[in-house]
């Protein structure tokens, strides 16, 4: 198995939106800024994958730009790990994108990264898990990174 490299301070990380796009619309914006806050405070460099903030309708019909912001992610050496935005409903979609895909495939053996997230990134994680690659289930950009008070639960703050 392929174990990606514990993230360190000054480490970009790249959150994809996979499932729902819920992350670009107007009612998350405060969740966007409160997320991008405590991944810093982390001493993470967050880069929001190009598709990842055009909202609901958009993520939802273009399973194809889905799967490109995972790829960019796993090609691009300077990201050293991805959150999830979300789980969602309909990730499978991605999937004749990425399997199909060498480059992509290549990608992820050559340049194992930190994977998070839960729900329907489920998929995700066996799809990595056929590509030899260690991921975790776990935090979601939203859910838990972005937690809607005045810290992160502790038990998330401090495994992450």
């Amino acid at each position: 198995m392929l174990k990606p490299k514990p993230f360190k301070k000054g480490d970009k990380v790249a959150i994809v939106s996979l499932s729902s796009g819920i992350l670009g619309e107007d009612f998350s914006k405060h969740q966007l800024e409160l997320g991008t806050k405590r991944l810093k405070e982390f001493g993470l460099e967050p880069v929001f994958m190009p598709n990842s903030l055009k909202g609901i309708e958009y993520i939802k019909n273009h399973p194809e730009d889905r799967a490109k912001d995972l790829k960019s992610a796993f090609c691009d050496e300077s990201i050293k790990g991805i959150i999830c935005a979300i789980g969602g409903d309909d990730t499978y979609k991605t999937l004749p994108y990425l399997l199909e895909d060498k480059e992509f495939i290549d990608a992820v053996k050559n340049n194992p990264k930190i994977f998070t997230g839960f729900s329907d990134t489920t998929i995700n994680h066996m799809m990595f898990y056929k590509l030899g690659l260690v991921t975790f289930y776990g935090p979601s950009f939203l859910t838990d990174i972005a937690e809607l008070d005045d810290d992160m639960l502790p038990y998330t703050k401090r495994n992450f």
